[in-house]
């Protein structure tokens, strides 16, 4: 994704209910009277959560709800109980005003307490989270680390007054032949398939240098096809969206690899490091749950978990810098992450590794409100195969990544999802309707404890049936009973996800793959993990929000099916609200220029 930097010149989180029973209450004759809402805070502060970076400030204040007015109640100030605060956990002064600390604390949830000056058994807290400073959007000093803001210089488009310029972030370094390039998207160096060979690779990108290019560190060598060849709606050509740029020289760009906070946590900041030169195996990944990270120019270092592999996903793409949608890509074989968080616009083309190993799992290049979107790197590495020179990361041995909470630039804020879980009437009844049918010969089996009606996990539109396992059935519990999910939650050990049942999950996949995506609503199809059925594979099928109209049985060919919903997947400007920042960039007319920088 990239990142949008419009200039004009001018004059001048899911939430879920377990049922477990229908509990009645009531009784004969009386009545209460019930008492009174309780009276509104007489001091309050706002804001009442906040991320403050080492060093970093935030104003509070205090004031009184009942006015009417938000008047601001004068107070004393403290920090996690102590008058003031003090270096460890940061200071405030009387008006308000709060400094983090220098040093990374052994805590970093930090508690502000307003007392009122007039009467000190009125108080209110806010909360603060402390992180360390992210230097990824910023200029760097030669050689250049990866996992910055970077990108094509002459990504920008003018409409009469109008400049809109792009960027992304430089995900990782190459070896081919003994040549290093850096590796990020197509739609980042190469303007998705509008580019040409040796268009000049800047750091920062565009947007991060009020449009003006950034430091000379590569030149664009080849990209992977991206557009589909017919049409503005079909297959990617090369299933990736990928190119390489060779660097100008060891001086100005890192030739060990390093990536910016992919290393050792310090006291102050998190150290660059190279990633492992092994690459990770997706299933294995899945397979294990083990976390993943990234390194990217807008939401710094993340870390997650894989939702799914071998997913067929479509993706919406512009080609000219800040234009509308001009085509949609399929990709198969593709990794999608959980989480709204994980990445935003202008973290395209950042490497995505395991977090215990730093292993390379793919190369991120979209995503959507809910999930991010990559190539496999086994993938992105084959398509710049030149006869027998193999393109390889550049890397080092096996670490692990500190994973510690990093700020997110400013021009880019990241969305979790926001989606709640309610059913109808008819629903619970119909899931009722169903314990009492099966109940009594589900709790035959010696392993199962208890039968209720809940909220499916993976569906949270759909109710299902909440079956309680200690040990190991005497039968398969199977994925749905007429219909109806089942839910396990187990009292004992839970069971692992195998490479087999991915493997026969994946084999599922690819042969209903086709009649699954031609539904109306349907933008991916992949293997994931069941929630509702721990150590079990399930189709993961991602559902375009208010478009579907069909609706997914709970299991296909005997593999459980798991609902993901969110907006568009798109190579730009996904989870992320567009805001106006000032700049000015130096003319000869010396016109003043207002900027608004969109990632993408």
């Amino acid at each position: 994704m990239r990142n949008f930097h419009k200039i004009i010149l001018s004059s001048s989180l899911i939430f879920g209910i377990t049922i477990l029973g229908v509990i009645g209450c009531g009784g004969g004759g009386g009545s209460s009277t019930p008492p009174p809402p309780p009276p509104p805070p007489s001091i309050a502060v706002s804001p009442g959560s906040a991320t403050v970076a080492l060093n970093g400030t935030q104003q509070f204040s205090a004031t009184n709800p009942s006015s009417g007015t938000g008047a601001l109640v004068p107070s004393n100030w403290s920090v996690n109980n102590v008058s003031g605060g003090n270096a460890t956990v940061g200071t405030i002064d009387q008006n308000g005003k709060y400094i983090g600390p220098a040093t990374f604390p052994s805590s970093n949830t930090i508690t502000i307490t307003a007392a009122s000056q007039a009467d000190a058994t009125k108080t209110a807290t806010a909360t603060v989270t402390v992180v360390f400073p992210s230097d990824n959007a910023r200029m760097q000093t030669v050689p250049v680390k990866l996992g910055t803001s970077g990108g094509n210089v002459t990504d920008s488009v003018t409409s009469g007054s109008t400049t809109t310029c792009c960027s992304g972030t430089l995900g990782a370094l190459v070896v081919r032949n003994g040549t290093f390039f850096i590796l990020s998207n197509n739609h980042v160096l190469d303007k998705s398939d509008t580019g040409k060979a040796g268009d000049q690779i800047g750091q920062p990108g565009l947007v991060d240098n009020n449009c003006n290019p950034g430091t000379p560190v590569a030149t664009l060598s080849q990209s992977a096809a991206l557009k589909p060849t017919s049409g503005t709606t079909g297959p990617a050509p090369s299933n990736v969206d990928a190119a390489i740029a060779q660097i100008i020289s060891a001086a100005t760009v890192d030739t060990t690899g390093a990536i910016l906070d992919l290393g050792t946590e310090g006291a102050s900041s998190i150290a660059p490091a190279p990633p492992s030169s092994t690459p990770a195996i997706p299933a294995t990944v899945l397979s294990t749950n083990e976390r993943v990270a990234k390194s990217g120019r807008s939401t710094g270092l993340t870390c997650s978990t894989l939702q799914s592999i071998s997913t067929s996903v479509s993706v919406d793409y512009d080609v000219a810098c800040g234009g509308a949608k001009a085509f949609t890509s399929t990709f198969s074989n593709q990794v999608i992450v959980n989480g709204g968080t994980f990445s935003s616009s202008g973290d395209s083309g950042s490497l995505i590794v395991t977090a215990d190993t730093a292993r390379p799992v793919a190369l991120l290049y979209a995503g959507n409100s809910t999930t991010s979107t990559g190539n496999p790197i086994a993938d992105v590495l084959a398509a710049f195969q030149s006869g027998p020179n193999a393109a390889t990361i550049v890397g080092g041995g096996d670490h692990a990544v500190s994973c510690a909470p990093t700020t997110t630039t400013a021009s880019a804020t990241s969305q979790a999802p926001t989606a709640s879980s309610t059913l109808t009437t008819e629903e619970l009844d119909r899931a009722t309707a169903m314990k009492e049918r099966h109940a009594g010969d589900l709790m035959r089996d010696p392993a199962i404890s208890r039968v209720g009606v809940g909220i499916s996990d993976d569906n949270p539109k759909e109710a299902a049936l909440t079956i309680f396992v200690s040990g190991t059935p005497e039968k398969p519990i199977p994925a749905q009973l007429e219909g109806v999910r089942t839910k396990l939650i187990y009292t004992t050990q839970v069971p692992a996800l195998t490479l087999e049942g991915i493997k026969s999950a994946t084999t599922v996949k690819d042969a209903r793959v086709r009649e699954l995506m031609a539904q109306e609503g349907i933008m991916g199809v992949g293997v994931g993990r069941s929630e509702d059925g721990p150590g079990e594979p399930a189709l993961v099928v991602y559902v375009e929000q208010g478009k579907l109209r069909s609706s997914i049985p709970a299991e296909i060919d005997g593999v459980r099916t798991k609902i993901v919903e969110g907006d568009r997947f798109r190579a730009f400007g996904w989870g992320h609200e567009t805001k106006p920042v000032a700049c000015v960039k130096p003319q000869k007319s010396q016109a003043s220029r207002r900027a608004k920088t969109l990632n993408r």
